[in-house]
């Protein structure tokens, strides 16, 4: 049985997350900053989408569209892209706390989503209109 919805917005998903992972390859490979910066706002959108996935999966549990077995192996597929998404924030944050000698991971991640930096702020936005639901 094929869920039309599920299917579209994993195809949304599985985008940002490709996206995600060639930047951070990009700016890895690179050595490229600029590139680096896009990788936090993407990630951040990736966990909102996902979150708001297992929102959508749960409705159509809910209206019979679904069952909660199928549910299973959506919300696995879920948490390893969350996972990917995760791992390449990790070598971003690495990248740009090296280059300033700052090795705080958590006050780096914390700070940049406490501030919304401008830059940050534009790129989720243009990430958000790119892979909306």
């Amino acid at each position: 049985m094929r869920f039309p919805a599920a299917s579209i917005e994993l195809t949304v998903l599985q985008g940002a997350v490709t996206e995600v992972l060639s930047t951070a390859v990009e700016a890895f490979i690179s050595n490229d900053m600029d590139t680096a910066y896009h990788v936090e706002p993407l990630e951040e959108l990736i966990d909102n989408l996902c979150d708001e996935m297992k929102l959508h999966h749960i409705e159509r549990v809910q209206k019979g569209i679904c069952t909660l077995t199928q549910g299973f192996v959506f919300n696995d597929l879920l948490t390893n892209y969350e996972r990917v998404s995760d791992h390449c924030s990790n070598i971003a944050v690495a990248m740009i706390e090296l280059e300033s000698d700052m090795f705080e991971t958590h006050s780096y991640l914390d700070g940049v989503k406490e501030m919304h930096s401008h830059s940050f702020d534009r790129y989720y936005e243009e990430f958000s209109k790119k892979y909306s639901l």
